[in-house]
């Protein structure tokens, strides 16, 4: 069977998607939340982060666009061992660096409970989403592949973006008239149940994408994504009213805000034509990025303190973005490689090993 050509194109939106955790962390860990929103640098960090919340919804669409033609078998279960795999070796670093800092603060019965509830590995969040998305995606598959037309999956597409993005952008306005002693009381016009399922919205989004394409052309796609940055930052910044960052449901990874840019900027990516060179490095640095995000919490946590430290004015902070996100971006992904090493080993000596004992069995 002759095998599908790589997309170099995803490996571009996967990288990109890594690029844009790292960033939204560096707005995490520089101070910025606790810093009074007003003046032009601000306005344009606000800007900056509005943009790189794309991040998680790119890896959504991603594997929705990848794994829309799974079916349920014995061998898509198999699917899941790098994952488990790198998310182990991740927790593993992340505990030993932590022993290393706080000396004593896992002993092995804590380290093999935090790697099941998912602490170990402070940004493994995802994986725990993850394994749950992975479970349910040869189902989700027979509900997406089972709508006979375009417009039934646009139908389905749209209900979800009901249940789940819109009451983000609409259940964000104060009560002040009825209750103005509690101004964190919100007025809910959309039911909010639902909101949570978000990765599944994304994930069909990735399906109707893989199957109809996108069509917008390149010149209007970016003029689109700058204009919604500009608008959704415009309205980030001024909700805060110069004072701390304001967090809120419309900020979230399944905001409407959120998904209408993500999927202008998987657009415009998946349709970028990549030169041959720079095929092979790409797939690289991408089969990098699941490590790398988790592993990137320690290059944060021993990066930072000490760049706060040197920069204490924290609009200043603004000026070493590209510093600060490309040495956490470049560690992460040699730590990571690290783990890629020990799997292909250990993958190695496993299909040895099975080659040997189905060698022995065979009958003379």
């Amino acid at each position: 069977m002759e095998r599908l050509k790589r997309n170099s194109s995803l490996d571009i939106i996967r990288i990109f998607a890594l690029f844009s955790v790292i960033s939204v962390h560096f707005f995490m860990h520089n101070g910025f939340y606790g810093h009074p929103v007003a003046g032009k640098r601000m306005y344009l960090m606000v800007l900056m982060r509005t943009f790189f919340m794309i991040c998680v919804p790119l890896f959504m669409i991603l594997t929705g666009y990848l794994m829309s033609s799974k079916v349920l078998s014995r061998k898509y279960y198999t699917g899941i061992s790098k994952t488990l795999f790198v998310y182990l070796f991740a927790s593993i670093f992340c505990i030993l660096y932590k022993n290393t800092v706080f000396p004593g603060t896992y002993n092995v019965r804590n380290s093999i409970l935090s790697i099941l509830n998912f602490s170990a590995a402070n940004y493994s969040w995802y994986i725990e989403m993850y394994l749950g998305l992975f479970l349910m995606i040869p189902f989700i598959n027979l509900i997406y592949n089972g709508l006979k037309t375009k417009r039934q999956k646009q139908l389905l597409i749209f209900t979800f973006l009901l249940l789940t993005s819109f009451p983000m952008i609409t259940n964000i306005f104060h009560i002040l008239i009825m209750d103005p002693v509690n101004p964190e009381i919100y007025q809910k016009i959309l039911p909010v149940y639902w909101v949570s399922v978000y990765p599944l919205t994304y994930y069909f989004i990735g399906c109707y994408l893989k199957e109809y394409g996108f069509s917008i052309s390149r010149g209007k796609n970016i003029f689109l994504i700058l204009a919604a940055v500009f608008i959704f930052g415009s309205y980030n910044f001024i909700r805060c009213k110069e004072g701390p960052f304001e967090w809120g449901l419309w900020q979230e990874y399944g905001s409407l805000f959120n998904v209408i840019m993500a999927v202008l900027v998987f657009g415009l990516l998946l349709n970028i034509k990549i030169p041959a060179i720079l095929q092979k490095p790409l797939k690289l640095i991408s089969d990098l990025s699941l490590g790398a995000y988790l592993l990137s919490y320690i290059f944060d946590n021993k990066f930072y303190p000490i760049f706060i430290e040197k920069v204490p004015e924290m609009q200043h902070r603004l000026e070493y973005y590209i510093i600060m996100v490309s040495a956490v971006f470049v560690c992460s992904l040699l730590l990571s490689a690290a783990i890629n090493i020990l799997y292909f080993a250990v993958h190695k000596l496993r299909l040895k090993f099975f080659s040997i004992i189905f060698r022995k069995a065979k009958p003379v």
